[in-house]
């Protein structure tokens, strides 16, 4: 008499296997992608903190023994830090503006035109500031992670100079 097809076990878990394995890759291949993109994020963060840090140090010199700040020393700085290919950088001003900041929860700070000799609606003097922005365009390991989140990181530093 002939095995019986339906009550043979023999390759059921070579079989369980080769069902969940792919989606399982897929799983993890996903959670590497989120994983780098975040790698990614804290790198571009960290460059533009240090351009951020380079321009506050040399426009505090007050005695003016230093030249003022420029906007491609600043981005040099910025993209010396980073070891991520093809990052674009803008580096806007020293320009004077004064900041205000929204009533909305959490509150968010912008910056407005100001004018030597003003006051702003903070009741400040404008002050010069220098806005430094970062893009860069991660490309994914799995192509639909650029469905499940964005894939342009973008870290930006408003620095007050003096």
């Amino acid at each position: 008499m002939p095995p019986n097809l339906f009550r043979d076990r023999n390759g059921v878990a070579a079989l369980e296997f080769a069902l969940v394995v792919p989606m399982l890759l897929t799983i993890f291949a996903g959670l590497s992608d989120f994983l780098f993109a975040f790698s990614d994020q804290i790198q571009l963060a960290s460059g533009v903190a240090s351009g951020a840090a380079y321009a506050f140090n040399q426009a505090q010199n007050v005695s003016g023994t230093a030249s003022p700040v420029s906007s491609s020393d600043v981005q040099a700085k910025v993209l010396s830090s980073l070891s991520l290919p093809n990052v674009s950088v803008t580096v806007t001003g020293p320009s004077l503006n004064c900041i205000t900041k929204s009533n909305s929860t959490p509150p968010i700070a912008s910056l407005t035109s100001g004018t030597a000799g003003t006051t702003c609606s903070s009741g400040q003097s404008p002050a010069n500031y220098l806005v430094i922005t970062a893009s860069y365009i991660y490309t994914p390991i799995m192509p639909f992670y650029s469905t499940l989140a964005k894939t342009t990181l973008t870290e930006n530093a408003v620095v007050r100079l003096y």
